[in-house]
């Protein structure tokens, strides 16, 4: 979070994790006195575990799930978490590697958008490894550009702008040098760096963000999803 805050106003933030919209769910039961299945409601998100910046009110994040605390000046890390059930992952990667012989590998390696095509990603490339004894490529793709980097023993696909849903093809061959001793190559996997603007692999979002200040200024609030990779490997 960044925050520019006169004073010391308490900020109270809330998202759509599993536990909040099954506690909300059964308070609007209890208030109109429904039964428990009588209207299907949106499922949250289970975050496997979380940590807090220090100045979060610990006690109230564990008795109704929002998390209440007073914002130092700047920009700091508010919460951390983990999830792995139900992420949806921004690009699906299809690699076909098929080795002829001693000299020459194919490759052709699919990828698709697994988002909105009202949005797009950016700073895509893909690192296709290569045994280390690569002597030539020739190599076409849909999109973008491609060469072979000799220090990383890989093809390099920068693709720049991805619109959502678009899907793109990589295909070529690579010669390889003779070698005295046959070794069998490992076959590292894919690598992938990309940032997609306001989407969540999670599924996690901002449900509200309020400032109580007791001279009741006037406050700028927004929100910014950024997905980037990580750690983004295919085998191959």
């Amino acid at each position: 979070m960044k925050t520019y805050l006169t004073g010391m106003p308490e900020c109270q933030f809330g998202m759509n994790d599993k536990i909040s919209m099954e506690r909300e769910a059964e308070s609007k039961r209890d208030a109109r006195r429904q039964p428990a299945k009588s209207k299907r409601q949106t499922p949250g998100i289970g975050l496997d575990d979380c940590t807090f910046h220090r100045c979060v009110r610990l006690g109230k994040f564990d008795s109704d799930r929002v998390i209440s605390f007073i914002p130092p000046d700047g920009e700091f890390d508010l919460m951390k978490y983990r999830i792995s059930q139900s992420i949806n992952l921004p690009f699906q990667v299809i690699p076909i590697v098929s080795e002829h012989g001693r000299s020459r590998i194919e490759y052709e390696v699919k990828i698709k958008g697994n988002f909105s095509a009202k949005l797009s990603a950016t700073n895509v490339i893909l690192r296709i490894p290569c045994p280390k004894h690569t002597s030539k490529t020739n190599v076409k793709v849909g999109s973008g550009k491609c060469k072979y980097d000799p220090n990383l023993s890989c093809l390099v696909w920068k693709l720049g702008k991805f619109p959502g849903t678009a899907s793109y093809v990589l295909r070529g061959e690579v010669h390889l040098v003779a070698l005295i001793k046959d070794v069998a190559w490992s076959r590292p996997p894919i690598t992938m760096d990309f940032q997609v603007p306001m989407y969540t692999s999670s599924g996690l979002h901002v449900r509200f963000l309020k400032v109580n200040e007791k001279n009741n200024y006037h406050t700028v609030k927004w929100v910014r999803y950024v997905t980037r990779a990580g750690t983004y490997q295919i085998r191959i």
